[in-house]
C-alpha cells in the first residue's frame, strides 16, 4: 500500500467560452487578471486558445492527431520532491504529474486505497483548482484522507481572520491543512500518523478540525530541513516519466528583499545546497538521458563565487546538459562570467528586470541600473544565451514617462523576448512600510499611488505591449520562460521559438478586436503555414479527455 500520493499542478484557465462573456459585458472595467488574458490568448478559428493550445490544435487538425502540448508536460519538482522526501522517511509513496491530463491514473492510484492523498498549491492564487481535485478524489474514494498544503494555505493564514480561515477550510474539503512555507516535515508527520491510525496532534504546523467544528492549528514550529538531506535521488525515479527536459534547486530563499517582493520572508534565509550533492544530482540526471535542466533558484548567480565554482564543475564533468535560470545579470558585470556560463551549457536565463527607469529599480531596491542590465543583456546574447526579461509595470514611482523609458530600454537592449506584470500590492512586502512616502493606498490588484494608479498601469501594459518592437512579447499565462526549454526539446531552435511568438501576437485577442477582419484572417494564415511546417516530437498528452500516454 502506499502511504500518500502526491497530485501535481491542475492547468486551470479561463475558458474560451468565458473570457468571451467576460469581454462582452466587461466593458472598459476588465479586472487585471482578465485584461491581461487578452495579450495571452489567441483568437483562431473563431475560438480563443491558449499559445500552446493554438499550436496544438493547427497542428492536430493538419495531421489528424490529438496531440496537447503544454509546459504541464514537465515534471513537477514540487510533486517529485515531495515524493523524494517521504520515501526518505520510509513512506511508499507515488505522484500524478499533471492532474489535468492524468486523471486516469490518479483514478487507477485512489483505487488501490493508499493510506493519503496529498496536494501541494505552488502555483495556486485561488483555491478553486484545490477544491476540483479535492471532489474528485472523494468521488472516486471517498474515505481516503487529503492533506492540502503550500503558498495558498500560507496567503490565507496569513490574513489573520480565524472566521474567513475556517470558512476556507470548509470550502476547499481537505482533513488536514499544513502551514509552513517548508513544510515537507509535517506532511511526513501527518502522512506517519494516519498511518498507524492516530491523529497529528503532536505534528507541528497542522491544521486539524476540532469538536466544535473549527480548524485549530497544533503548535507552529518553523521546519529548517536540510538542502542536502532533502536532495532528490533522481533514479529512484522512472526516466521514461520524467522524460528529458526537468527542473531542480540548488538554494532555497532569496539573497535579497526587493520592495516588490514578500518571497524572503516567507522563506526564510538564504540557503545553499553543498556543490557536491548538485554534482551528484545532475549526475543521475544525465546517466537518466536528461538533456536540459531548469534551476529554479530565485538568485542562482549569487554568491558570484559559489555561482563560478558550480560553472567550473559542470564543465570539469562535461555531463551533456544544457541549462536555464533565473540570473541577476546587474550583478554579473566581468564578461569571464558569461564566458564561464556558455562553456558550462547555459542556453537560456529569464531576467527580473522590472523596470527600464532607475528611479523606479531605486524604488523598488533591486541594486542594478538599467545600465548593470543593458550590458548584462549584451553580453548574453553575444554568446547565443537566450534572454527573457520581466518586468513590473505600476510599482510606486512609475508615471507615463517611466513608461517610456521602459519601452526604450526593452527597444534598446533588444532581449530575445519580455513580459510584463501588472504589479500587485502586498502589504506583508517592504514597500508597505514605505506608503505614506508615495500615497499609496490599496492592496491587490486595486491601488493608487502618487503617480498612477492601477487602471492606468494595465493602459501602461498595453501601451509596452503595442509599442515594444525589438523583442518579442511571450505571454505570462500557459507558456513563459519555462517554455523555452519546453519547446527546445520538442525540437523548435532559438529562432523558431521567437517566431512562433511573433506570428502569434497579431492574433491576440487585444490586437484582433482592433484590426479588420482580413488582417485577422492573414494572420491566422501565417500562423498555420508556420506551426504546420515545425518538426516536433510528439506531445506526451493528449487532448481527448484525460488520456495519459
Amino acid at each position: 500500500m502506499k502511504h500518500c500520493i502526491v497530485v501535481g499542478y491542475h492547468e486551470t484557465d479561463m475558458s474560451g467560452e468565458e473570457l468571451q462573456l467576460a469581454l462582452e459585458h466587461g466593458g472598459d472595467e476588465l479586472p487585471a487578471p482578465i485584461r491581461s488574458m487578452l495579450r495571452t490568448k489567441i483568437t483562431f478559428g473563431g475560438a480563443h486558445y491558449s499559445y500552446l493550445d493554438a499550436l496544438s490544435e493547427v497542428r492536430n487538425q493538419d495531421r489528424g492527431t490529438d496531440h496537447a502540448y503544454t509546459v504541464s508536460e514537465l515534471p513537477s519538482l514540487g510533486t517529485l520532491y515531495l515524493v523524494n522526501y517521504l520515501q526518505e522517511q520510509g513512506h511508499p509513496a507515488d505522484f500524478v504529474n499533471s492532474y489535468t491530463f492524468e486523471q486516469d491514473q490518479l483514478v487507477k492510484l485512489l483505487a488501490d486505497n493508499p493510506a493519503s492523498v496529498a496536494i501541494t498549491t505552488t502555483f495556486y492564487m485561488m483555491p478553486a483548482p484545490v477544491i476540483e481535485i479535492v471532489r474528485f478524489i472523494r468521488r472516486h474514494n471517498p474515505s481516503v484522507p487529503v492533506i492540502v498544503g503550500g503558498p495558498l494555505v500560507d496567503n490565507q493564514c496569513r490574513a489573520g481572520r480565524d472566521d474567513r480561515l475556517n470558512r476556507f477550510f470548509d470550502r476547499v474539503g481537505a482533513d488536514y491543512y499544513v502551514w509552513e512555507s517548508q513544510g515537507e516535515a509535517a506532511l511526513a508527520g501527518v502522512v506517519g500518523a494516519i498511518v498507524d491510525g492516530d491523529v497529528p496532534t503532536e505534528v507541528p504546523n497542522v491544521f486539524l478540525r476540532s469538536a466544535t467544528g473549527e480548524w485549530k492549528l497544533t503548535r507552529k514550529r518553523p521546519e529548517a530541513n536540510d538542502l542536502n538531506a532533502c536532495s532528490v535521488r533522481w533514479n529512484r525515479f522512472d526516466p521514461t516519466v520524467l522524460g528529458p527536459t526537468l527542473s531542480t534547486r540548488t538554494a532555497r530563499s532569496c539573497a535579497f528583499s526587493c520592495a516588490f517582493c514578500d518571497y524572503p520572508e516567507r522563506a526564510g534565509a538564504l540557503t545553499l545546497a553543498d556543490l557536491s550533492t548538485v554534482e551528484r544530482e545532475l549526475e543521475e540526471l544525465a546517466d537518466m538521458g536528461v538533456k536540459r535542466v531548469a534551476f529554479i533558484d530565485d538568485t542562482f548567480n549569487v554568491p558570484m563565487r559559489r555561482f563560478k565554482d558550480l560553472c567550473r564543475m559542470l564543465v570539469r564533468r562535461d555531463f551533456g546538459i544544457e541549462w536555464f535560470s533565473y540570473f541577476r545579470c546587474g550583478h554579473a558585470r566581468e564578461p569571464d562570467v558569461y564566458d564561464l556560463m556558455y562553456d558550462s551549457g547555459c542556453r537560456g536565463v529569464l531576467l527580473g528586470i522590472e523596470s527600464g527607469d532607475d528611479q523606479v529599480l531605486l524604488n523598488m531596491d533591486k541594486r542594478a541600473t538599467t545600465a548593470h542590465y543593458q550590458y548584462g543583456i549584451e553580453q548574453l546574447k553575444a554568446r547565443g544565451i537566450f534572454t527573457h526579461a520581466s518586468f513590473v509595470i505600476g510599482f510606486p514611482g512609475e508615471s507615463p514617462q517611466t513608461v517610456q523609458n521602459t519601452i526604450d530600454f526593452i527597444n534598446r537592449a533588444g532581449p530575445d523576448t519580455f513580459a510584463v506584470n501588472h504589479w500587485y500590492y502586498m502589504h506583508a512586502t517592504p514597500i508597505h512600510v514605505r506608503a505614506p512616502q508615495f500615497e499609496l493606498t490599496g492592496n491587490g490588484h486595486t491601488w493608487s499611488h502618487r503617480s498612477m494608479n492601477s487602471r492606468e498601469a494595465l493602459e501602461a501594459a498595453d501601451q509596452i505591449f503595442d509599442s515594444v518592437v525589438n523583442a518579442a512579447w511571450m505571454p505570462v499565462n500557459g507558456l513563459d520562460f519555462w517554455g523555452v526549454p519546453y519547446l527546445l526539446g520538442k525540437g523548435m531552435d532559438r529562432s523558431e521559438i521567437v517566431r512562433f511568438l511573433e506570428l502569434a501576437k497579431p492574433l491576440t485577442v487585444a490586437n484582433v478586436s482592433r484590426g479588420s477582419a482580413e488582417e485577422a484572417a492573414a494572420a491566422e494564415h501565417r500562423f498555420r503555414e508556420f506551426v504546420t511546417g515545425l518538426d516536433l516530437a510528439p506531445a506526451r498528452y493528449r487532448t481527448a479527455g484525460s488520456e495519459f500516454r
